[in-house]
């Protein structure tokens, strides 16, 4: 077995690139006019009070860091799922800055080990952040996992949205990575809690993800791919 299937890759340049862009993030972010909306059933139950799976999509990741620590002002301690790559040695060393646990892992290496640790972290009372499409895509398309790790813990998941209408966007990115520009508006939605039952099917997982797709769809600019499921959802929406 290759090395670099398991290992927890890193080098102390990735590290530094998380501390500088964690100098970088702080006035940018402070910088934005910030938004935040929830639903009544959400405001009544004061997010980031409980523990969740907070799910969103990675190419909104550079802004939702920053809503968790200075908008949501989370209590729950949350830990995210990062890759074990170099890059995911960069965003460990970033989000820690935001009081953040990091998990490391991905379906592509250490996935079992990842679940496990995911796991361990929510019985432990810990919200756990996953971006459902990462980390290498298809974009806008969750993987089942999240869905899986709901129904094993029995913790609700939260569709979390970022709308951002002036942004610079990676075109050469898979997932296209969105910042936004400085002085801009930018809305976070929190979205309808999402529980899964337990010991639910794959057929039933696979429902439960159409679900959450087409709950995270706030935000989607009209260009970006969205799929005929989310199209209807959002054509449903409007006729009620």
């Amino acid at each position: 077995m290759d090395n670099r299937d398991t290992e927890l890759r890193s080098a102390w340049w990735s590290r530094l690139a998380g501390h500088l862009l964690w100098l970088v993030a702080i006035p940018w972010c402070m910088s934005l006019r910030k938004r935040f909306v929830a639903s009544e059933a959400e405001r009544a139950r004061t997010p980031g009070t409980e523990p969740v799976i907070a799910a969103f999509w990675h190419n909104r990741i550079f802004v939702t860091a920053h809503f968790h620590r200075y908008v949501i002002r989370q209590r729950v301690p949350m830990c995210l799922l990062s890759s074990a790559s170099k890059d995911g040695a960069m965003m460990e060393t970033f989000v820690d800055h935001y009081g953040i646990r990091v998990v490391r892992g991905s379906s592509r290496r250490r996935g079992i080990a990842a679940f496990k640790g995911l796991l361990r972290a929510a019985r432990e009372g810990c919200s756990v952040s996953i971006t459902t499409d990462g980390p290498k895509g298809p974009v806008y398309k969750s993987h089942p996992g999240v869905v899986k790790l709901a129904s094993l813990t029995g913790l609700p998941i939260v569709p979390v949205s970022v709308d951002m209408p002036c942004c610079w966007r990676a075109r050469k990115a898979w997932d296209k990575f969105a910042v936004p520009l400085p002085f801009s508006k930018v809305t976070l939605f929190w979205g309808d809690r999402i529980t899964v039952p337990a010991d639910a099917s794959d057929e039933v997982l696979a429902e439960y993800a159409q679900r959450l797709d087409a709950a995270m769809s706030h935000g989607l600019p009209d260009f970006e791919p969205i799929d005929d499921f989310i199209q209807q959802q959002r054509h449903d929406t409007d006729t009620d």
